[in-house]
């Protein structure tokens, strides 16, 4: 079980540096601020198998850049729904999903298909107030 779940954990940093990047065409600073939160792996597919993801969470912030582990980088919204993550030695691209609440990473891993989602956690309002 413990390799297991270390496969997962792999093939969620792997996603950075498998993707196919294209040239981005938008500025990191023209990024969307409703992107930034804290977003946390709520599924893994590989070969059609759903699994629980237990990755570390994304933290994209709404200066343009966003940390992963020990990654930081910046990133970009092209065309209004493709995410490009761009680091100095990893490079992503993913597909943003209602309404920027989802993160979805698509890629081939091992010649297996594998898609790897990522759920905006809710975080209250800074004047929230409990009753």
């Amino acid at each position: 079980m413990r390799n297991h779940n270390r496969l997962f954990f792999r093939l969620a940093l792997a996603f950075l540096g498998v993707l196919v990047l294209f040239h981005p065409g938008a500025s990191a600073q023209a990024a969307e601020p409703a992107l930034s939160g804290t977003y946390r792996c709520v599924s893994v597919e590989v070969a059609g198998k759903t699994k629980h993801c237990k990755a570390p969470s994304l933290e994209m912030n709404s200066d343009g850049s966003y940390q992963i582990l020990s990654e930081h980088g910046t990133y970009e919204i092209l065309r209004g729904h493709w995410l490009v993550l761009s680091a100095s030695k990893n490079r992503g691209r993913a597909r943003l999903d209602g309404n920027n609440k989802q993160i979805i990473f698509e890629f081939v891993s091992g010649g297996k298909k594998s898609r790897i989602t990522y759920r905006r956690k809710y975080q209250r309002p800074p004047a929230w107030v409990s009753g």
